[in-house]
């Protein structure tokens, strides 16, 4: 039967296996990804991510909205930079007043999904918070920067149960939670929030946004929001023209609707940018800050990548096998002329001008694990 011998030997533990590996090679694992692992592997900085930083920064300085579109055909590593910047970001603002909120749409007719993430990344914490900074610091220009009946009303019925009990409190912020995702009102949201309505549109649902964004920076509670959106292309893949339309219109309300604090970062395919502008010419605007990823264009940028992972992958497994006296003969798993073989002959096969990172990652993935089929046979047979 398949398998049956998998488990038969002791030195097919995990930690054995890393052992073999770092005795010989340096390394824990596979030091490049395959093809199928989209996260969880290193990203390395590239012209781009200096384009990034400086936004960032200029959004930490004066938090107004800003719109970076990040476009190049697929697996030159949109998804890697979004993954990099997801976890420093989280790492680094946080804790100061910053939600980062990643998303990846399905082909889907609305815009709805999308907004109900915001709301429920905020969160009741979020809300309990600001009401609690609001009860001990009363601020009179709270009530200016709001625009809608409703979610002033709510806020008043918030601060009305703060002065009661934390137990009331609780238990209207659940009602409000409710609201926010759209839900039908009952009368209990009628009684104990004052409101007669549900959001039950994408427009009624972007305008309470803006309020209880604005109602947080104003406080002190809220920073920003950077918002990550992946694989924006999927829209317009499936999708009639109109439902698109719909979708793109809802994103130019949601981009209209905070023109400060929202750092929106959205990756796409070069040619689905240059459709949805088509298609939608409002957009065209709030996407002319557009960030190009490049294929590796020859065997510099290809060694400077082979060299990275193998780098990252020995710094990984020196950190881990600190105490536990490993001693490696760090063998180059993949040699710097292995890196430039592979690169010569994928460009040779390839439909764009250089090479995919994916695929050339993929290919060193499988030279790899050859070198640790050969030798691990070697080991046997000796």
């Amino acid at each position: 039967m398949p398998l049956d011998n998998l488990f038969s030997d002791e030195t097919t533990t995990p930690e054995n296996q890393q052992k073999k590996l770092y005795e010989q090679f340096g390394v824990l694992s596979n030091p490049f990804p395959s093809a199928g692992q989209t996260s969880g592997h290193p990203h390395m900085p590239t012209a781009a991510d200096q384009k990034v930083d400086a936004a960032v920064k200029t959004f930490y300085r004066d938090r107004k909205s800003h719109v970076m579109a990040i476009t190049a055909t697929q697996g030159i590593g949109k998804t890697n930079l979004l993954n990099a910047y997801e976890i420093a970001l989280r790492e680094k603002l946080s804790a100061r007043g910053f939600f980062i909120i990643r998303y990846i749409p399905d082909p889907e007719p609305s815009f709805d999904p999308l907004i109900k993430l915001i709301f429920e990344s905020l969160g009741e914490d979020y809300l309990r918070h600001s009401i609690n900074k609001l009860a001990a610091e009363p601020n009179q220009k709270v009530s200016e920067s709001l625009r809608t009946a409703e979610v002033k009303q709510i806020l008043q019925a918030l601060l009305q149960a703060k002065q009661k009990s934390e137990e009331q409190l609780n238990s209207r912020l659940f009602l409000v939670h409710q609201w926010f995702m759209g839900l039908p009102v009952r009368k209990k949201h009628q009684d104990e929030l004052g409101v007669y309505f549900r959001l039950d549109t994408v427009e009624s649902k972007t305008r309470a946004l803006r309020d209880i964004v604005y109602f947080g920076a104003e406080i002190g509670t809220l920073q920003g929001i950077f918002l990550l959106l992946d694989e924006l292309e999927k829209q317009g893949s499936s999708l009639s023209k109109t439902f698109v339309l719909r979708y793109l219109s809802a994103l130019r309300a949601l981009i209209d609707a905070l023109p400060r604090y929202l750092f929106l970062m959205t990756a796409l395919t070069t040619d689905a940018l240059e459709r949805y502008k088509e298609m939608l010419p409002a957009l065209r605007g709030r996407l002319a800050h557009e960030v190009q990823l490049l294929p590796l264009r020859n065997e510099a940028d290809a060694v400077g990548l082979w060299k990275f992972y193998l780098q990252q992958a020995q710094d990984e497994a020196s950190h881990f096998t600190r105490d536990k006296g490993w001693k490696s003969e760090k063998t180059i798993l993949v040699n710097e002329q292995d890196a430039r073989d592979i690169f010569n002959r994928s460009l040779k096969v390839s439909t764009i001008q250089g090479v995919r990172q994916r695929e050339y990652l993929h290919r060193l993935h499988d030279k790899a694990n050859s070198v640790f089929s050969v030798q691990s046979k070697n080991k046997s047979s000796s």
